[in-house]
């Protein structure tokens, strides 16, 4: 696996804003867990813009300008795609690939305001979320 693989999540939540953190990481067969890359987004900028970006982009383009901001409505699904950081790895036979998502980072991100929300990430039917994995074929 070499490039920015990409989240794409379908949650709901209590509040109309939330920080989503997802980790990447590799289990050895004795159980060890090791980091291989992360994302994030807030859940307000989850807005995928068509526009050029000012920039090279890897995945989906996120302006995160004030008007392209899209609160969450309560209850309702809402679905967050976003590329996490690139990456170079060779998953090794009878080693698992493990997805571990957050609401919070605080080492590197302030909380938002208020209680915690209760969150549900959905894993099924037309709601399944996954992470593409940029694959390149062993020769």
């Amino acid at each position: 696996m070499t490039g920015h693989p990409v989240a794409r999540l379908f949650v709901s939540s209590t509040a109309a804003d939330g920080h989503f953190f997802v980790y990447l990481e590799e289990v050895d067969e004795q159980g060890h867990v090791r980091y291989v890359t992360e994302g994030g987004l807030r859940a307000i900028h989850r807005k995928i813009s068509n526009a050029r970006a000012p920039y090279k982009t890897f995945g989906p383009y996120h302006t995160f300008q004030r008007r392209d901001a899209r609160p969450l409505v309560p209850g309702q699904v809402a679905e967050l795609s976003f590329d996490l950081l690139p990456t170079s790895n060779l998953f090794r036979k009878g080693r698992r690939i493990r997805v571990a998502i957050a609401g919070a980072d605080k080492d590197h991100f302030d909380p938002l305001a208020g209680d915690p929300p209760a969150v549900r990430v959905h894993r099924g039917g037309v709601h399944a979320s996954r992470i593409d994995l940029p694959v390149i074929p062993r020769k």
